[in-house]
């Protein structure tokens, strides 16, 4: 859970921003340029059609945005770890399918599958090493949590933890600046709609990153 409450509300805006953009996509399915700057700048992107693996994608990171924004609030602590972990896991194998066989999704670039994948084993290690409430701790937070129930202080991580979530903070932070440079480069170049669609879900997906990454920051 993400302590400061200002964060926590950022986040909130970030991670539905995203995923209602990723809804969109996954109802609508339309076809949608390379997300590439380079490709948009050269005038050589050719559009990628809706289809299958279109609409798993945005549903996976549909799922990926309602736990990000599940992990942010008191209320993200009621739902199982197991649960998420294994469908969790099922989206990192997934992306990583994908960075292997780039063929079934030529849009993307390698390294831009293999973000969402090491994204989504994140936050099950995530899920893994962040320390549980302390019991009977005399630290509790004003925040309901089901039917007047209050959520104790959760524990500082340990010492290894707390350095793997400020590096993975801080690498996730670096990661969105080639996604916001490729919303950029596409929007300025962007004539169609299918181009416009690619610089949105470049924006979203470098939204996501800075989610993510201030996520692990706060927790380090």
């Amino acid at each position: 859970m993400v302590e400061p409450l200002l964060l926590r509300w950022v986040l909130t805006v970030l991670f539905t921003a995203a995923g209602s953009w990723a809804l969109h996509r996954l109802v609508r399915a339309e076809p949608i340029a390379p997300l590439s700057g380079r490709a948009a700048a050269a005038g050589t992107d050719r559009v990628t059609p809706g289809g299958p693996v279109v609409r798993i994608n945005a549903a996976w990171h549909v799922v990926m945005c309602a736990a990000m924004l599940a992990m942010c609030w008191p209320w993200g602590t009621a739902v199982p770890v197991g649960p998420q972990l294994v469908v969790l896991g099922a989206m990192a194998a997934w992306f990583l399918l994908l960075t292997a066989i780039t063929r079934w999704c030529p849009g993307h670039r390698r390294w831009q599958q293999a973000h969402h994948a090491v994204m989504a084993a994140a936050m099950c290690w995530m899920l893994v090493a962040m320390p549980a409430p302390a019991p009977g701790s005399g630290h509790v937070h004003h925040h309901a949590v089901g039917a007047g129930t209050l959520a104790a202080a959760p524990v500082a991580p340990a010492g290894t933890e707390a350095a793997g979530f400020l590096a993975l903070g801080v690498g996730f932070v670096l990661t969105a600046l080639p996604w916001l440079s490729a919303a950029v480069d596409i929007g300025r170049f962007a004539r169609t709609r299918p181009q416009r669609a690619a610089a949105y879900e470049a924006a979203c997906h470098a939204a996501t990153a800075v989610g993510m990454g201030a996520m692990f920051l706060a927790a380090a």
